[in-house]
C-alpha cells in the first residue's frame, strides 16, 4: 500500500465513514478511491486536492504523500 494510500484510509476510518460515503461528498468513484487507497491507481491533482480539503488537512500535504509534489 502506498503512503498516501495509508493516509486517506486512515483519515476516512477515523471520521467513521465508508468508501461509499466520501466518494459521494468528495465526487470521485468509489471503485477510484478504493484503488487509490490500495496503491493500485495514483490520484490526480484535482482529487488530491478535494481529498485535502474534505479531510481538512493541509494543502499540499497528500500530494506530498503521492509524490506530486514540488517539495519533494
Amino acid at each position: 500500500m502506498s503512503e498516501i494510500g495509508v493516509k486517506l484510509r486512515s483519515l476516512r476510518t477515523e471520521r467513521g465513514l465508508t468508501v461509499n460515503e466520501a466518494c459521494r461528498q468528495v465526487g470521485i468513484p468509489p471503485s477510484r478511491l478504493v484503488e487509490i487507497e490500495r496503491g493500485v491507481r495514483l490520484a490526480t491533482i484535482g482529487q488530491i486536492e478535494r481529498l485535502e480539503h474534505f479531510y481538512g488537512v493541509k494543502s499540499g500535504q497528500l500530494a506530498e504523500l503521492a509524490g506530486l509534489s514540488e517539495n519533494k
